[in-house]
């Protein structure tokens, strides 16, 4: 019950981040070198659930064995799928902010707010490749002992 739990939190911030992340994705691919405007609000709420998702990784990782343990190709096929298409947005996400939005931030751009935010960007990053993981481990818990 306590890994069912712990993944769900997981998971929830997974489907957070691609969707609160999608408008800015969206702007920050339609107008390169233009700012993001300053939002505190979704800032706060971005590390906050970038922080449960972390806690909950670590928590399972250290404390919570996962339970499911009997071999299903179907079920070990679909988790692995999902954790490798888990990290697909956070990839796009920042390719196009390094390698198409930076180079055309101009000299009126607010190092501090960039700074900050290019810091979110890597813990968000960061718990979207440890949910990742989770989720190939829970596809690899119903992988085949076959040879």
């Amino acid at each position: 019950m306590a890994y069912l739990f712990l993944l769900a939190v997981q998971l929830f911030g997974l489907i957070f981040f691609v969707w609160e992340g999608m408008p800015e994705f969206r702007q920050i691919v339609t107008s390169p070198g233009v700012q993001l405007q300053k939002d505190l609000h979704a800032d706060l709420l971005l590390v906050g659930v970038f922080s449960a998702m972390q806690i909950c990784f670590w928590i399972r990782v250290c404390h919570v064995p996962i339970p499911l343990r009997h071999p299903n190709i179907f079920l070990n096929h679909v988790f692995l799928f999902f954790g490798r298409l888990g990290f697909i947005f956070g990839s796009a996400l920042f390719s196009v902010v390094v390698f198409r939005h930076l180079p055309d931030l101009g000299p009126q751009t607010d190092v501090f707010l960039a700074a900050r935010r290019g810091s979110i960007l890597v813990a968000c990053l960061f718990a979207l490749f440890c949910t990742s993981l989770e989720l190939e481990r829970l596809g690899q818990a119903f992988e085949s002992r076959r040879p």
